[in-house]
């Protein structure tokens, strides 16, 4: 009696553990930025509950100031318009005092008075009148209490949250160093704090050299120099394109084919707050200049003889000839 033998299992695809875990999804999606210029990703998760997927304290963190602010007026101007709907609900004897008409209207009085209550203002112009007036009064007093903390907590979160603010060079420059060239970026500090050990992680993504078709590829980018104990004016961060690296040959027609992106991971301590940070940016292919060199941006000529750095000329490179790469002995 003949068996036919079990199916040879399928090649589990490999992955490549260099990747900074974005995964074979989103490594080979075409045309996608895996890392945007401001350091966030191009996921977004679903199949998630409001609740579930949403942090309400992590949100006002992370917001921008002017998001944050229009929240704190809108959650302002929605409460108080939610108390002034129930003290109108009570009627015109619900609130005794100033003259209706002088509000121009009982909403706008019973507006008033709850805005005076959240606040725990009392101009006294303005008096609940009833046990129910006063439950409402005192339903109010309590929210206002609770709120005024969550918002006051929240501002000073935001405050101590400590975060790194790196200025990123808005392009990689391909310049000749060392006899041959490299790839530099620039980074300075954009606040007047200190940041200590900063350590730099690069890493090159690139498709397979078939025509842009191919599997993406992740490679470390040794640096001239990865770590820096002080910042205190700009960091110009250097990878020798030798033989050996992932880069050498490849031109500026080749780096578009094969959707070329430097990913850059820095991490610090933030010396004010002795605390760990990091920021994240990455370079596409078209965010590289080949042929340009960094200007120096450092004023050593101020009158009480202290150096400057203008981060705004961060950017600023004039264009250079790149050497003819040439393979020494021993290499193809």
């Amino acid at each position: 009696m003949s068996s036919t033998p079990p199916p040879a299992p399928l090649p589990t695809p490999r992955e490549d553990k260099g990747d900074f875990g974005l995964g074979r999804d989103l490594s080979n999606a075409r045309g996608q930025r895996l890392l945007n210029a401001d350091g966030t990703f191009n996921v977004r998760r679903e199949g998630l509950s409001w609740s579930q997927g949403g942090s309400l304290y992590h949100d006002a963190l992370t917001a921008s100031w002017g998001r944050f602010l229009a929240w704190t007026v809108l959650a302002y101007i929605g409460i108080n318009l939610l108390f002034a709907v129930v003290f109108v609900l009570l009627g015109r004897n619900g609130l005794t005092g100033d003259a209706v008409d002088q509000f121009g209207g009982l909403f706008w009085r019973a507006f008033f008075f709850s805005v005076q209550t959240f606040a725990t203002i009392g101009y006294g112009t303005i008096v609940a009148n009833g046990i129910a007036g006063n439950l409402v009064v005192t339903v109010e007093a309590l929210i206002g209490l609770m709120a005024q903390a969550v918002i006051t907590g929240l501002l000073f979160a935001r405050f101590a949250r400590p975060t790194m603010a790196l200025q990123f060079s808005s392009m990689a420059v391909i310049a000749p160093f060392g006899g041959g060239s490299a790839l530099m970026f620039r980074i300075a500090n954009r606040r007047r704090n200190e940041l200590i050990e900063l350590e730099a992680q690069v890493t090159l993504s690139m498709r397979d050299k078939d025509g842009g078709a191919g599997e993406r590829r992740y490679f470390p980018l040794p640096l001239d120099r990865r770590t820096v104990s002080f910042l205190p004016t700009t960091w110009t961060l250097v990878h020798p394109i030798t033989p050996d690296s992932p880069l050498w040959g490849v031109t500026a027609s080749e780096a578009h084919d094969r959707e070329v992106e430097i990913l850059v991971l820095m991490h610090g301590t933030d010396e004010t707050f002795a605390t760990r940070v990091s920021s994240r940016r990455s370079y596409r292919s078209h965010e590289l200049v080949w042929g340009a060199k960094f200007r120096n941006i450092l004023n050593a000529s101020r009158a009480d003889g202290h150096l400057s750095v203008n981060v705004t000329q961060l950017d600023w490179y004039d264009a250079v000839a790149l050497p003819v790469p040439t393979a020494p002995s021993g290499h193809a």
